[in-house]
């Protein structure tokens, strides 16, 4: 049977469901790691990276279990 795809399959991590770190643009590695070192969802990354390109002074993001703001410099 020949190969179905078109080229390489694309590696998916553990945790990444609808955003990726190809949708994050304001952002540095750097702070997206520690963002995703604290324990941050990449949804969570991109609503803060989202938050940074719009230049707003903080985001609250607020789940089930926890709500938190984030004040930028």
């Amino acid at each position: 049977m020949p190969k179905m795809t078109g080229g390489p399959a694309k590696w998916i991590g553990a945790g990444m469901t609808t955003a990726g770190k190809d949708d994050i643009k304001h952002m540095t590695p750097k702070q997206r790691a520690r963002y995703r070192r604290e324990g941050f969802s990449w949804s969570d990354i991109k609503k803060i990276d989202q938050a940074i390109g719009k230049g707003e002074k903080s985001v609250t993001l607020a789940s089930a279990t926890r709500t938190v703001t984030i004040t930028f410099r």
